[in-house]
């Protein structure tokens, strides 16, 4: 989806035209969004994803220690 030519920052100070939500920076290979928003939004979406692979990590954890490690120090 084209938007409106905007002119946007990056982090770290390169300055380019933008018509697009979200572009790379040709400097430093980082995001670059259209609108504040969107940014916020990536942000979330990663720490979401975070999250759910860390409670995923831990369930798992949390199976092989209940259902294998402990009958296997038994015997």
């Amino acid at each position: 989806m084209l938007l409106t030519p905007k002119q946007v920052n990056c982090q770290c100070g390169h300055t380019f035209i933008s018509n697009r939500n979200r572009s790379w920076c040709e400097r430093c290979a980082n995001a670059v969004y259209y609108y504040e928003k969107d940014k916020n939004k990536a942000k979330m979406n990663n720490w979401y994803i975070t999250g759910v692979i860390v409670a995923v990590m831990s369930f798992l954890t949390y199976v092989f220690v209940e259902l294998i490690a402990t009958p296997l120090m038994s015997l």
